[in-house]
C-alpha cells in the first residue's frame, strides 16, 4: 500500500511541477476537463482532485456524447457517475447540438475533434462570465505528441505544425504533455480504477492508429533511444520556433505603418509596409504576412498557396486592390497595404 501511494504521489508531483513550469494552474481557477472516461482524462481528473482543496479549484467534467455508437449513452452515464462520486459538476453535450453547425470534410475524426472543441469552448465562454480564470484541460500525453508529429509530417506542415501541441494555448491547458501513457495506465491499475476503452482506438481506418501500431513500435525496435531522442529533438524544434516567432514579431512591429491604424468601411486595420517586407527572405515574408493577417483579425485558411497569392498581388505594380476573401480584400496605398473589411447592409 505504501509503495502504491508513493508512486501516485511521485507521478502527481511530476505533473504538478510541469504545470508550475508552464504556468498552467492558478488558485481559484475554474477547470473544465474534457472528460471522455478514458484513462487519460480519468487520470487527469484524479490529479486535479488532489489539488482541488489546496488551490481552491472549481472542477467541471464536460463529456460530449458523439452518438456514433449504441453504447455512447452508457459511456455518458459512466462519466456522470464518476463526477457524482467525487462531487464534481458534470456537463453533458450531444453531437446533435453541434454537428449541424460544422461542415463535414470527409474525416470523422476531425469532425469529432471540432465538435468537442465547440462544446468545450462554449462552456468556457459561459463560465468566463462568472469566473476570472477559466481553463479547458485536455489529457494529451507524450505519445499523443509523437503521433501528432508524424500525422503532420505525413500530411505536410510547417515548423509550427511539427512542434505540435503546446502546454498552454488560449483557454486550453495540457498538463500531461510530459507524462507517458504507460505511467498513466500503471497509476490506474495500481489504484484499481476502471476506465472506458474506445474501440475506435484499434481501428486502422484512422491514420493515428496506423502510426501508433505500425510506425512507432518498429522505430523503438530500431533503437531503444528513439523516445528520448525524439523529445530532445522536439525541444530543439520548439526553441527554434520560439526564436522565429520573436523575430517575426520584431519585423512586424517595424513594418506596420507609423499611424498604426487606418479606417476602412467602419473597421480599423493595421497597415503593412510591403516594400520593407520584400527585403526579407521568402520564408520570413510569409511568416510576417501571416502574423499581420492575424493581427488584423481577419478570417482565412493559412495555406501556402494563399500566402503566395497575396505576395503576387503585392508585387504587381498596376493592381491596387485584390478581393481575397468574401469578407475582406487587400488595398494598396503607396508602399502600404491595408485590409479592407466588407461593410454589409442589413
Amino acid at each position: 500500500m505504501k509503495k502504491k501511494n508513493k508512486m501516485s504521489r511521485d507521478l502527481f508531483l511530476i505533473v504538478f511541477e510541469f504545470c508550475q513550469k508552464n504556468k498552467l494552474l492558478k488558485e481559484n481557477s475554474t477547470i473544465i476537463l474534457g472528460f471522455s472516461g478514458g484513462p487519460d482524462s480519468l487520470f487527469l481528473l484524479y490529479f486535479f482532485l488532489s489539488l482541488r482543496t489546496k488551490l481552491n479549484l472549481n472542477l467541471v467534467c464536460a463529456h460530449l456524447d458523439h452518438q456514433w455508437r449504441l453504447e455512447s449513452g452508457q459511456d455518458a452515464q459512466f462519466c456522470s457517475e464518476i463526477a457524482r462520486v467525487h462531487d464534481v459538476e458534470f456537463r453533458l453535450g450531444r453531437a446533435q447540438d453541434f454537428s449541424s453547425e460544422l461542415k463535414f470534410d470527409g474525416s470523422k475524426e476531425e469532425l469529432g475533434r471540432r465538435m468537442r472543441r465547440e462544446f468545450l469552448e462554449s462552456l468556457a465562454r459561459e463560465y468566463a462570465h462568472e469566473h476570472r480564470d477559466v481553463h479547458i484541460a485536455l489529457g494529451h500525453h507524450k505519445q499523443d505528441q509523437q503521433e501528432n508529429f508524424f500525422i503532420r509530417l505525413i500530411r505536410g506542415t510547417t515548423l509550427s505544425g511539427l512542434i505540435g501541441m503546446r502546454p498552454k494555448q488560449n483557454y486550453y491547458i495540457r498538463p500531461l504533455l510530459n507524462t507517458s501513457k504507460s505511467d498513466i495506465l500503471n497509476y490506474l491499475e495500481l489504484n484499481g480504477i476502471a476506465y472506458l476503452t474506445d474501440p475506435t482506438n484499434e481501428s486502422f481506418d484512422f491514420l493515428r492508429n496506423r502510426i501508433r501500431h505500425n510506425l512507432l513500435p518498429p522505430l523503438r525496435e530500431c533503437d531503444s533511444r528513439f523516445d528520448a531522442n525524439f523529445f530532445r529533438t522536439l525541444s530543439y524544434l520548439t526553441d527554434a520556433e520560439d526564436e522565429l516567432v520573436s523575430l517575426t514579431n520584431n519585423y512586424l512591429d517595424t513594418f506596420i505603418v507609423q499611424s498604426s491604424e487606418k479606417k476602412f468601411s467602419n473597421s480599423f486595420t493595421f497597415g503593412l509596409n510591403f516594400k520593407s517586407l520584400f527585403t526579407l527572405s521568402a520564408y520570413m515574408q510569409k511568416r510576417v504576412l501571416l502574423q499581420w493577417l492575424i493581427k488584423n483579425s481577419v478570417s482565412f485558411t493559412p495555406q501556402e498557396k494563399f500566402l503566395e497569392e497575396i505576395l503576387r498581388f503585392l508585387h504587381q505594380i498596376k493592381s491596387s486592390s485584390h478581393q481575397i476573401h468574401h469578407d475582406w480584400k487587400l488595398v494598396k496605398e503607396g508602399d502600404i497595404v491595408f485590409v479592407e473589411k466588407n461593410k454589409f447592409e442589413f
